[in-house]
């Protein structure tokens, strides 16, 4: 092996590494945290989700049945 083909094979070797870098560290927990938020409040708002969608059905169900029997 040459001084070339060894040159060609470093470049090989190191292209893989050029790749995008890692994010900083106080990018990753900062997205972390805002995650937490967020599947805190998804799970303390689930109760009001389910009972709306509930309300919605009851009402949707009742206006059915009075347009049935009109």
């Amino acid at each position: 092996m040459n001084d070339t083909e060894f040159a060609n094979w470093m470049k090989r070797m190191d292209a893989p590494r050029s790749g995008p870098s890692l994010p900083d560290a106080d990018a990753i927990w900062w997205r972390a945290q805002l995650r937490r938020r967020v599947a805190t409040e998804e799970r303390a708002t689930r109760p009001v989700r389910i009972a709306e969608q509930l309300a919605c059905a009851v009402f949707l169900l009742a206006a059915v049945v009075l347009a049935a029997v009109r």
